[in-house]
């Protein structure tokens, strides 16, 4: 039994039932199949299948030499993973997508620790938001993502094909000028802000979430958002409240250290927070993968607290 041939061909037409099934299966042709499962019984001078049935059936010997053929050939196909990763972590290219705060925090301490375990893995790094990222993932143009879900927002679903790994969570902050009236205050309540002008992303795309997260707040304190700037740029963003022109929400990994030019301070009574998520394609085996993940949940472990 030393022909892994004659092993796979028994093995497709046990679980196929038929020669030509199991041709197919194997890329093969149907006389191929006949004539593997034929040598295999001459080898053994037994017959393992009968033929004269639809559809084919296991003799006794066929079914007591089944289980063995399966644990051979789950050993082999174990063991080809092993190798092959170990030469995937050996050399190779790794494609990450990740989103831009992610990308100003801790994904560069992430690739630092990657490149120094793994330095024949080149990491292909590529700054893009959610939509285009999950694209790309389901594509096979990326092999990993970092994305986040905002608060209150339904997560990836288990049936999408991904696969997830929970990062942490960013808070929210409020970030106010510098001398702004509630500035001295280490937290501030959300009804606090009532009267003020905030600026806040598009109410569209991938910013809807926070558009709808920042309303509901408001709302639930008793008043609505006078957003008075549409802002898509999160430097922009803290531009404007450093100038004294307005008040806003933004995610801790947004707030770029220090905060010289902002007075940023939490929230009280509630705890906003996105949720930052490595997600990849459940079909796919990168060998490279699992350890990039668990680099990017220890950088954003680190920095997160």
């Amino acid at each position: 039994m030393h022909d892994l041939r004659r092993l796979r061909a028994l093995h497709a037409v046990a679980e196929t039932g038929s020669f030509s099934a199991a041709a197919l299966e194997l890329g093969y042709t149907q006389s191929v199949v006949s004539h593997h499962v034929a040598a295999l019984e001459r080898e053994l001078g037994l017959t393992l299948i009968h033929r004269g049935v639809r559809p084919a059936r296991l003799t006794d010997a066929g079914e007591r030499l089944l289980p063995h053929v399966a644990a051979v050939l789950g050993h082999v196909v174990a063991a080809e993973d092993e190798v092959r990763g170990l030469v995937g972590l050996q050399r190779g290219v790794l494609r990450l997508g990740a989103f831009l705060s992610a990308c100003q925090s801790f994904v560069p301490a992430a690739l630092a620790a990657f490149e120094a375990a793994h330095p024949g893995v080149e990491v292909v790094l590529e700054q893009m938001e959610e939509p285009e990222a999950l694209r790309r993932l389901r594509s096979g143009d990326l092999d990993l993502a970092v994305i986040w879900r905002e608060w209150r927002a339904a997560a990836p679903t288990d049936d999408d094909g991904l696969e997830k790994a929970r990062l942490g969570d960013d808070p929210y902050r409020v970030v106010l000028p510098r001398e702004h009236r509630l500035a001295r205050r280490q937290e501030i309540r959300i009804a606090e802000l009532a009267g003020e002008r905030f600026n806040a992303p598009p109410a569209e795309g991938f910013t809807q979430p926070f558009r709808e997260m920042l309303e509901e707040l408001c709302r639930d304190a008793g008043f609505e958002p006078n957003v008075a700037y549409v802002l898509r740029d999160v430097t922009v963003a803290r531009a404007f409240v450093a100038a004294g022109l307005c008040v806003t929400l933004m995610a801790e990994l947004s707030l770029s250290r220090p905060h010289a030019d902002v007075a940023v301070r939490g929230l009280r009574d509630v705890r906003p927070a996105r949720t930052i998520l490595a997600t990849w394609r459940r079909d796919r085996r990168v060998p490279s993968v699992p350890h990039m993940v668990a680099c990017v949940a220890d950088a954003a472990r680190a920095r997160l607290g």
